[in-house]
């Protein structure tokens, strides 16, 4: 059975994993990331950095990319091959650039990160043993990265964009580990399938597209539920505890996995009224805030760095002491730079006094910074919304738990359990943030119709309206509950 570099790397994650992917397939629950475009993005303008190359046709009709590979790598005319093809004992690997050295070649990964991570090197040494076992000589092994110092000017386009590091020492070195480990999988890939259970390594380096078929088979309640609890989870399944509720009393000591335990023993929430106290004590008006934002690993306007996050939405309830509600928001789709008006129209709205309510402060905060950076002449506004900025997350973290949030107080598992008739299915195209970024991406690449951009343009309305309203209703239902439960 032939395997691809990615079921190589999905083996080294999980052996269970390629397993699945091999034999189990349909069971994998995938999303359309907007990353992936991004990295074809990335790897075609990185070819342009190197002189003279040709491009293997991988999907043709009569396309023959390992003897068009091979037919190139023996013309002393081809500079360099794009998407070069081997196939070296049932492993098939396609090469981003393969540069001609004299009589050997440069091996060139290209990747849409501006820092060089481990899976890097499992991926280029991959790579190598393919190659390199196809008796092509290789001399150098890099990874051609983003500079994260170039500040993008559209007049000097993207000179300097690209940086390539050697990594070649470090690919010789784990090359030869690696081709024990891979032999090994060939040897359990037509076993039966692994006994492995839901743990950190489910989500690095990549999240696993299996973890919701595995989290089913340990239970309604699985211990791997229990939130920043490695070493925990790990001493549970050593005494092959994997559901919370078959945990032994005393066995766990945070108070947060106490919390836990408890609440799904009796299936009951949990509210400590202190939560109705501190929020009872936010003064009016105040701004329930949220944004969108969409990170561009090539720069597309003047003054941004790779991989900059790029703020192009944002929505805001302003609740005042009567209780009336009052909701604005924007949005910009055009495809130019939305920076500048999203400062103005954000500082417009927000005022000078009130708190400004986020769910997870340090996303919100982290922009109106780089705003600030941006926009001096806006920078004291901005940074003093900062100051004014009220974190909802903690709070909640602290005196809320349902067993149904299951070790999770994303605001997307807290609200159907406060508010069960206020879902995020229910909205349309956009129910989440990476649903965002892809219909941002989808509009102004031109990739929709008129009658598609106006309806994601609603749905991303409708996305970011309910984020700022499912914060006002946490808020409100958190104090309503404290109320009850002081006269019962």
């Amino acid at each position: 059975m032939h395997l691809t570099k990615s079921a190589v790397l999905a083996g080294l994650q999980c052996d269970k994993r390629l397993f699945l992917l091999l034999n189990r397939p349909e069971l994998a629950k995938t999303r359309h990331s907007p990353l992936a475009q991004s990295g074809i993005e990335v790897g075609k303008l990185a070819r342009t950095t190197v002189s003279d190359g040709v491009l293997v046709d991988r999907f043709g009709a009569d396309a023959q990319p390992y003897d068009q590979t091979q037919a190139l790598v023996n013309d002393p005319q081809v500079n360099a091959i794009f998407e070069a093809g081997f196939r070296y004992q049932d492993t098939d690997v396609f090469v981003d650039i393969l540069e001609r050295d004299g009589d050997s070649w440069n091996l060139i990964e290209v990747k849409s990160s501006s820092s060089i991570k481990d899976t890097y090197i499992d991926d280029v040494s991959v790579q190598y043993l393919v190659v390199a076992g196809t008796g092509v000589a290789i001399s150098r092994v890099e990874l051609m990265i983003l500079n994260r110092n170039l500040i993008y000017r559209t007049n000097q386009g993207y000179d300097g964009l690209f940086i390539r590091e050697d990594v070649t020492d470090r690919v010789i070195v784990h090359s030869h580990l690696l081709a024990d480990r891979i032999a090994q999988l060939r040897q359990n890939m037509t076993s039966t399938e692994p006994e492995r259970h839901v743990d950190g390594h489910c989500n690095k380096p990549f999240p696993c597209e299996f973890k919701s078929y595995c989290e089913q088979q340990d239970g309604d309640y699985p211990v791997s539920a229990l939130p920043n609890a490695a070493k925990a989870i790990q001493m549970l399944y050593a005494n092959g505890i994997y559901d919370i509720r078959n945990i032994p009393a005393g066995m766990l000591s945070s108070e947060t996995h106490i919390r836990v335990h408890r609440a799904t023993l009796t299936g009951q929430a949990e509210l400590d009224d202190e939560a109705a106290r501190v929020l009872n004590r936010l003064d009016y008006p105040r701004y329930y805030l949220d944004f969108e934002a969409i990170n561009l690993a090539i720069p597309r306007w003047d003054n941004s760095r790779p991989n900059q996050q790029h703020p192009f939405q944002w929505s805001c309830h302003i609740q005042y002491q009567d209780g009336t509600l009052a909701h604005e928001d924007f949005l910009d789709v055009s495809g130019f730079d939305p920076r500048r008006k999203f400062a103005e129209s954000l500082i417009a709205v927000c005022g000078h006094s009130g708190p400004v309510i986020v769910y997870n402060q340090q996303f919100e905060k982290g922009i109106i910074k780089s705003l600030a950076i941006q926009s001096s002449d806006l920078s004291d506004a901005l940074l003093a919304l900062n100051q004014r900025i009220f974190d909802l997350l903690p709070v909640v973290k602290k005196y809320y738990y349902h067993p149904h949030m299951k070790g999770s107080w994303s605001i997307k598992k807290v609200l159907p359990c406060l508010l069960p008739d206020l879902h995020y299915s229910d909205l349309g195209a956009v129910q989440d943030g990476l649903m965002a970024q892809s219909a941002y991406l989808d509009i102004t690449a031109g990739r929709s119709s008129t009658e598609q951009t106006e309806a994601l343009s609603a749905d991303l309305r409708e996305y970011c309206k309910l984020d700022t309203y499912a914060m006002v209703a946490i808020v409100d239902r958190l104090c309503e509950l404290s109320r009850h439960q002081a006269t019962t």
